[in-house]
């Protein structure tokens, strides 16, 4: 279970942060943050590979995480001496890494292309807040970044957080699961010693990171970056603490929420 965890996790980040570059495309000469955001990824997925070899997955699976690692690692050391870089080239290896998230969780979960989208939600509100605090730090080092850069990361991230608030409330008004033998509603199923975790992991995963991606917006917009990077580092504990749940549940019930 720890395993699935943590290969979930990692590669989720490691898939998913490059692609906030986009975000910073017009300046990002000046800020130079792809470097640190492709060597965490890149880091990320090694460890990802290492915990692979744990587990009994199939040999396509295994072929799509060497290519992954490989063209990460190309990206990442081909752009690690330049000031600037595509986002195309370097949305490759994410593109290889979608394929390896789907492929694991048809193998594990559920091949519903449905759940992989779900997801993949929480893999952009991961990378989102920990893009979002590493860049509100980068205010911290380099002088005269357009403020507009930490608001946009922000405003994507809260969207993602309320796309999953709103799937959550669907999920819990709609969804049965089984549990000792019985069908229960999920709201049955919170009312269980095995369930009441899953209210943790909405309040921490889903309804706290939304309310402190508001309150950091609110910061933002009176230009205080160091309030906001404050706040953005305790929503990347609040997002890690909620996302270890809502893996949990995924993996031990197929609960995709």
């Amino acid at each position: 279970m720890l395993t699935l965890l943590l290969i979930f996790f990692l590669s989720l980040f490691g898939t998913t942060c490059p692609l906030y570059l986009w975000l910073i495309d017009a300046h990002k000469e000046k800020i130079k943050l792809h470097r640190f955001i492709l060597g965490l990824s890149l880091a990320s997925s090694v460890v990802t590979t290492l915990f692979y070899y744990s587990l009994n997955i199939s040999n396509s699976s295994k072929i799509v995480i060497y290519i992954w690692v490989f063209l990460l690692s190309i990206v990442t050391l081909y752009y690690w001496r330049k000031s600037s870089y595509s986002n195309v080239l370097i949305s490759i290896p994410s593109i290889a890494g979608m394929l390896l998230i789907y492929s694991l969780v048809s193998e594990i979960i559920s091949p519903s292309i449905l759940s992989f989208l779900i997801i993949l939600v929480g893999a952009f509100i991961l990378s989102g807040s920990m893009f979002a605090m590493i860049l509100g730090h980068w205010y911290l080092n380099v002088v005269n970044i357009p403020i507009s850069l930490l608001r946009n990361t922000t405003k994507v991230l809260m969207f993602f957080i309320i796309f999953r608030l709103v799937w959550n409330i669907i999920l819990i008004l709609n969804e049965s699961i089984v549990y000792n033998g019985y069908f229960l509603s999920i709201l049955e199923f919170i009312g269980t010693i095995d369930g009441i975790f899953l209210c943790i992991a909405i309040l921490f995963g889903t309804i706290l990171p939304l309310f402190l991606s508001y309150l950091t917006l609110r910061t933002i917009y009176i230009h205080s970056t160091q309030s906001a990077t404050g706040l953005l580092y305790v929503m990347v504990i609040s997002v890690i603490m909620g996302d270890l749940f809502f893996k949990y549940y995924i993996i031990r019930y197929g609960l995709v929420i």
